[in-house]
């Protein structure tokens, strides 16, 4: 697993979503509906879809829930 580039602003820690790549705190859900793990290809966690997935879906337009 690769761990995600992790930005400190005022004290708190960001990450560039790794589908959608907006600026989201760590382990937040981003606007795109991606439950931010810290790592940046985790599967099988809260999200219902694999990374993978979830980012074609969004290149698609598609929701990603």
């Amino acid at each position: 697993m690769t761990k995600a580039k992790i930005i400190m602003i005022d004290g708190e820690k960001y990450i560039h979503c790794p589908v959608c790549n907006r600026l989201v705190q760590l382990f937040d859900v981003c606007e795109c509906n991606w439950e931010n793990t810290g790592e940046t290809n985790i599967d099988g966690g809260p999200n219902k879809l694999t990374l993978k997935e979830a980012q074609v879906a969004y290149a698609k337009g598609q929701k990603i829930y």
